[in-house]
C-alpha cells in the first residue's frame, strides 16, 4: 500500500497538530517534508498562523520541500523516517546487495 502525497493544506494541518502535541525541533514529527517546511516557515509563526493567512507562503515552501532531498529530522533515527512499504524494503535490500558486491556466503 502506498501513501498518497499530502496537499499543502494537509501538511499545514499536520504541522499544527505536531506543535499542538508538544513537538519541538526534532521530536514528535512524523514527516520530513512537514518538519522542514515548518522550520522554514518558523515554528513560532506557525503556532499563530491560520491556513487562510499562511496558505500562499506555506504552499510555496511546501512545493520547494517536495522537490528537495531533505536531511533527516534531527534527533529522530532515520529508520523511523522511512515509509514501511514493500517498494522501500525492496529498494533497501537492493542497496545492501550493491554494498556487499553480490558476495555469496561460502
Amino acid at each position: 500500500m502506498t501513501r498518497r502525497p499530502m496537499t499543502a493544506e494537509q501538511a499545514f494541518a499536520e504541522a499544527r497538530a505536531c506543535l499542538a502535541d508538544g513537538a519541538g525541533r526534532g521530536e514528535g514529527w512524523r514527516d520530513r517534508m512537514v518538519f522542514w517546511t515548518a522550520v522554514r516557515f518558523g515554528l513560532d509563526g506557525l503556532r499563530a498562523a491560520t491556513w487562510p493567512g499562511a496558505s500562499a507562503r506555506w504552499s510555496r515552501l511546501w512545493d520547494i520541500a517536495r522537490h528537495e532531498h531533505l536531511p533527516p529530522i534531527p534527533g529522530v533515527p532515520e529508520v523511523e523516517q522511512q515509509l514501511a512499504t514493500a517498494t522501500v524494503a525492496e529498494r533497501n535490500i537492493a542497496q545492501m546487495r550493491a554494498m556487499v558486491g553480490g558476495r555469496q556466503k561460502r
